[in-house]
């Protein structure tokens, strides 16, 4: 059968499920984020045992009740955002060997059970993005759940796929009493609706313009703003975070496709949070699925706030410019 000739009138646009100029940014700068603050040493190490300075034990997990599980499956931890990158190492003047932890297993009741799908009788997935341990049965409630992991200090979010009508979680440095309590507190509210402290939230606005970039061609320069709304439970934080993003104004951001990393299968997590063995890390993504350059052409703080003495907030405005 011969081709239909169908009239195409759309330019640079030849399928509808792919994304294109605003999702690749969105996309793009959160990996950009998340790699760049863990190159910096924006880690924190938990190890067996880890005890707050105000009471509870980082290293053990608690069961929660989650929607589409039975009690017992689902074991989280005080702070998600495990991180999975590997080969990360940051000197920081005194200590040689600051990278983050790999977990490799989970101790169930003093017992290794290597990562990540466990044995057959205890065979479990690791949701790195929700902090979590899911158990393929559930484990009984008295169960003690352990593992060596490490969190991301600052957490990125995309706006497009995580709306504010998630909660801001307070105090998540005492994991005691909150995370002992099933059916109160924040920890009662599922992870995925929970934005831990502190973080960045990616948001694209209606303020963008283009230009003309040659003559005989549809490519154009778009520059296009975000906003970055920056959450914290100390001014310290808040002013620190504003100001590492301030320094990146004139720097020129390598793009990967993302619409070819998925057909290829080397993203980084799968559907469930848990590693994809094929998967590619950022350094690898800019180098081997390049897609664009994106050049950061202004940075400015156009708000910041104090809410109470456990929430201060500022908001950023990025200015990049593509040709596309």
């Amino acid at each position: 059968m011969s081709e239909l000739n169908t009239y195409k009138p759309f330019n640079g646009a030849t399928k509808l499920g792919e994304s294109y100029l605003l999702n690749q940014l969105e996309d793009n700068y959160k990996t950009f984020f998340d790699w760049g603050f863990l190159t910096i040493g924006g880690f924190i190490n938990v190890n067996i045992p880890t005890t707050g300075l105000y009471g509870g034990d980082f290293h053990q997990l608690k069961t929660t009740e989650t929607p589409g599980y039975k009690l017992g499956q689902v074991w989280q931890s005080h702070k998600k955002d495990w991180i999975w990158e590997t080969g990360i190492y940051y000197n920081d003047g005194y200590f040689d060997n600051n990278t983050p932890n790999n977990i490799t297993g989970i101790y169930v009741n003093n017992t290794f059970l290597p990562g990540p799908t466990g044995v057959a009788n205890s065979g479990y997935h690791i949701n790195y993005p929700l902090g979590q341990i899911v158990f393929d049965k559930p484990m009984p409630k008295n169960a003690k759940v352990e593992l060596n992991y490490s969190y991301r200090w600052c957490q990125i979010y995309k706006d497009s796929s995580d709306p504010y009508w998630k909660e801001l979680q307070e105090l998540t440095y005492s994991p005691n009493p909150a995370i002992n309590q099933p059916k109160t507190g924040d920890y009662s509210i599922s992870a995925n609706h929970r934005v831990q402290m502190p973080c960045i939230i990616i948001e694209s606005i209606a303020r963008s313009n283009s230009d003309p970039w040659g003559l005989g061609s549809y490519e154009h320069i778009i520059n296009q703003d975000f906003l970055l709304h920056v959450f914290t439970e100390n001014s310290h934080d808040k002013q620190r975070i504003a100001d590492i993003i301030r320094l990146q104004k004139g720097q020129c951001i390598k793009l990967y496709d993302i619409n070819k990393v998925v057909n290829s299968g080397v993203n980084c997590l799968n559907y469930d949070g848990s590693l994809n063995h094929n998967r590619i890390q950022y350094d690898g993504l800019i180098k081997d699925y390049f897609w664009k350059s994106s050049y950061i052409q202004d940075i400015k703080i156009i708000d910041m706030q104090n809410k109470n003495k456990n929430l201060y907030w500022c908001t950023l405005r990025i200015t990049s410019q593509t040709i596309t």
